[in-house]
């Protein structure tokens, strides 16, 4: 990360993400899974945001084509070991949260090339069955609860510039007075 760094909860980030990959043609489900995923390679790998702004101000419709290729991994393998391949690859922040996730049904994984941020482009990921570890929540979800997760200005920024265009109902504008919108 260069540049000025802010300070931001994990929920502005998702709703932030959210909004923003609606705006960019993502169907509302389908962006509420982005969002988490984005949020969470955030929180933990860093990374997430500026991996979602190189995708989402590329090619018409690569947020969901990156979002329907990440989904080979939202199952639980029926085998004690599989490889998935990317050709092109594809952005670890949308593959941490899912793998996350297989290593809490304890399978092990890799990637190549190995994962070093949110923005690492994978081709290959294997998985191998293991024996389950502790899940408890690790101190970074925790930090950043407390803290705040640290990111770019300029990435918030632009993150921010998108997610203004997302339409709100006349309803929500009309009441935007009252104290529930404060």
């Amino acid at each position: 990360m260069s540049g000025k760094i802010v300070s931001v909860a994990p929920r502005e980030i998702h709703d932030l993400i959210q909004r923003a990959s609606q705006v960019k043609g993502c169907e509302a489900s389908v962006a509420e899974r982005i969002a988490s995923r984005i949020t969470f390679s955030e929180v933990y790998n860093e990374g997430g945001i500026n991996s979602w702004l190189q995708i989402a101000t590329g090619e018409a419709g690569a947020l969901n084509e990156t979002f329907r290729l990440s989904q080979v991994l939202d199952s639980v393998p029926s085998e004690d070991s599989s490889s998935f391949v990317w050709d092109p690859p594809i952005s670890f922040a949308f593959l941490s949260e899912p793998l996350d996730l297989l290593r809490s049904h304890g399978f092990a994984w890799s990637c190549e090339p190995e994962a070093i941020n949110g923005e690492s482009l994978i081709e290959c990921v294997r998985l191998t069955e293991e024996i389950p570890v502790d899940n408890s929540p690790p101190k970074k979800l925790t930090n950043a609860f407390s803290e705040g997760v640290k990111v770019s200005e300029s990435d918030w920024k632009d993150l921010t510039d998108i997610a203004a265009n997302f339409l709100l109902s006349e309803k929500i504008l009309d009441n935007a007075e009252s104290p529930v919108y404060e």
